[in-house]
């Protein structure tokens, strides 16, 4: 059977949302090390896809690697294009940098794991009171940025403005998705079994999922890595 790069919508997904985190890697030098610490960091999210395939979504993964690892090729794609655009998005549209701030009790490192086994816990919270993740996520996702906020006044503007900043990207390559696939999101959405509320065409889980992640990728790095927004 020849093969044909379309045949993998997930795939095409995945490379679309490379785009934007591509261009301001390639603009803004001085956010290179921030995109390549949060695609490191959003790696192990990859592997949490066989917590949304099939009951939320069916998408067609290359080489089937989802029947054999619970994950394929295009979850790490997708989580490290998706983490480029959101942790600096904010800075790259209304041209901030980072400065040094204060650091706090624990170092980054301590921070990082203190996250990662929040995180795990969090997850493990949510497939034993079958809470699914399409809903978890914006839950862990929010509950973590509230912390930081509480934590860091100085991040609340920039983490609302940067879930509304990656909501309208995030929209738009959904879009472009719309444009090669028609109905990609009534035919591989399984959206009829949640909320089941198209906003604009796209699914309101997606929506949610794209302003949550906005804004925890927005204010993670500086609160983790004692940095805080100055004027470019």
């Amino acid at each position: 059977m020849k093969f044909s790069i379309l045949d993998y919508n997930f795939l095409i997904l995945s490379l679309l949302f490379l785009i934007p985190g591509s261009i301001i890697f390639l603009i803004r030098k001085d956010l290179r090390s921030v995109i390549r610490i949060l695609a490191l960091c959003s790696i192990p999210f990859a592997f949490t896809e066989f917590l949304f395939y099939p009951t939320y979504w069916e998408p067609k993964f290359l080489w089937n690697l989802i029947d054999i690892l619970g994950f394929g090729v295009e979850d790490i794609i997708f989580v490290v294009g998706l983490s480029a655009f959101t942790s600096t998005g904010y800075a790259f549209a209304f041209r901030k940098k980072f400065e040094p701030y204060p650091k706090g009790k624990f170092s980054s490192v301590e921070l990082l794991v203190l996250f990662f086994i929040f995180c795990l816990l969090s997850i493990c919270l949510f497939v034993t009171f079958q809470i699914h993740l399409i809903f978890g996520s914006p839950i862990l996702m929010s509950g973590v940025s509230l912390f930081i906020f509480f934590k860091r006044k100085d991040l609340i503007l920039p983490g609302l403005l940067g879930a509304g900043i990656t909501s309208i990207t995030y929209a738009i390559l959904c879009y472009a998705m719309i444009l090669i696939y028609p109905n990609i999101f009534e035919l591989t959405w399984h959206t009829e079994k949640f909320v089941n509320i198209m906003i604009f065409h796209l699914p309101v889980e997606e929506l949610l999922y794209a302003a949550t992640s906005g804004c925890i990728a927005t204010v993670f790095y500086p609160f983790v890595f004692s940095s805080r927004y100055a004027p470019f």
